[in-house]
């Protein structure tokens, strides 16, 4: 089952429990990396146990002692080199960002010249 179907709580476990066989893997304990990376021992164990958030910068630094951290660069990579983004660019300009359209005012008065009646 792809992450995009499953529970965000049953996805935090996942990646709680594979924090924790990389750490395991690594032969450090939870005091060794909260010692190293600055992160509470509380936090690690909510963490690997799924059963609590820690910040994303806490995250960020387990990941960087933990050589994972460019597991995250595959996904948060430069939407410039993005490949149907360069193609899509040579049609149309790249948006930056996305607005809202605003719903029309359905108090305002008619006016003459108005063309929504």
């Amino acid at each position: 089952m792809s992450w995009s179907e499953e529970n965000l709580y049953t996805i935090l476990e996942k990646i709680g429990s594979s924090i924790k066989g990389r750490r395991v893997q690594m032969n450090l304990s939870q005091e060794e990396l909260a010692e190293k990376t600055g992160v509470s021992l509380s936090s690690i164990a909510r963490l690997e146990t799924g059963k609590g958030n820690i910040s994303l910068l806490n995250l960020l630094s387990l990941l960087k002692e933990l050589d994972l951290l460019n597991e995250l660069q595959l996904t948060f990579r430069d939407p410039n080199f993005s490949l149907s983004l360069i193609a899509k660019s040579k049609t149309k300009k790249l948006r930056q960002r996305v607005r809202k359209e605003k719903a029309p005012n359905k108090n305002k008065e008619w006016t003459w010249g108005d063309l929504n009646e």
